[in-house]
């Protein structure tokens, strides 16, 4: 049983059994060609890669400074400071975030 696909000349689209087109077609229907799914997997390359760890490397970064802008806030109202890590590890993750 090998179906098609017919646009009505209102737009829709409806599968048809290929048996019964010469019932379903009215003027002004169109029998759509057939598509081909291309199933081929889209190649990787090592730009792509690449590019991919610079945004998670970015992302993780601007996680990491969310998560510890605490310190600086404390740091603003109360005087209190950052702990020499902290500031070490939001300095790089600055830069980590920059690189897009």
């Amino acid at each position: 049983m090998s179906m098609k696909r017919v646009k009505k000349s209102d737009g829709t689209i409806h599968i048809v059994n290929e048996n019964f087109l010469d019932k379903i077609l009215k003027t002004g229907d169109e029998v759509l060609e057939d598509q081909a799914i291309d199933r081929t997997p889209p190649t990787i390359t090592a730009k792509m890669l690449e590019d991919d760890l610079k945004r998670t490397k970015a992302n993780e970064a601007k996680r990491y400074l969310n998560e510890t802008d605490w310190y600086a806030h404390r740091k603003a109202e109360t005087g209190k400071a950052i702990p020499d890590d902290v500031l070490e590890k939001r300095a790089q993750a600055r830069i980590d975030a920059s690189v897009e």
